[in-house]
């Protein structure tokens, strides 16, 4: 679940272009979500952005991300609820679910995991670190 290694080494440049993902960025702090939104642009993916779980659940439906990147601490519906939100909804059966939070340890990962999150992301986000899930996201290849 969580994220621990860097792209392979053999990885082409070419192939993080090959297939863009369309991400929804969930986020109650404006910023972090305008944030995430621009680095996600910058790798070449579609992107929308919102700032709470309600709203998240009406984009997805519209919008069928391939990837969400959401927070766990938002007021009145939080991470978990929206995550199990959305792996409620049949429209998004492939769906990866990216946990964005200040909160690394061990017992928070395995929190999101039993939520349904696939994987981890620790704030302050890693541009690195992003564009690498997204890269193997978007390959289908397995972190080393």
């Amino acid at each position: 679940m969580s994220f621990k290694s860097p792209l392979p080494a053999n990885s082409q440049a070419d192939d993080r272009t090959a297939h863009s993902l369309r991400v929804l960025v969930v986020d109650d702090n404006q910023a972090s979500a305008d944030t995430l939104r621009w680095m996600v642009e910058l790798f070449g993916d579609e992107v929308k952005s919102c700032n709470d779980g309600r709203t998240a659940l009406k984009l997805a439906a519209d919008f069928s991300p391939n990837v969400v990147l959401l927070d766990i601490g938002m007021p009145e519906m939080d991470g978990i609820a929206v995550c199990k939100a959305l792996r409620a909804m049949p429209e998004l059966p492939h769906l990866k679910i990216i946990a964005q939070t200040g909160w690394g340890d061990e017992q928070m990962r395995l929190k999101t995991a039993s939520a349904g999150f696939d994987l981890h992301l620790v704030k302050p986000v890693n541009p690195n670190v992003l564009e690498d899930m997204l890269w193997l996201l978007r390959t289908g290849r397995k972190a080393a």
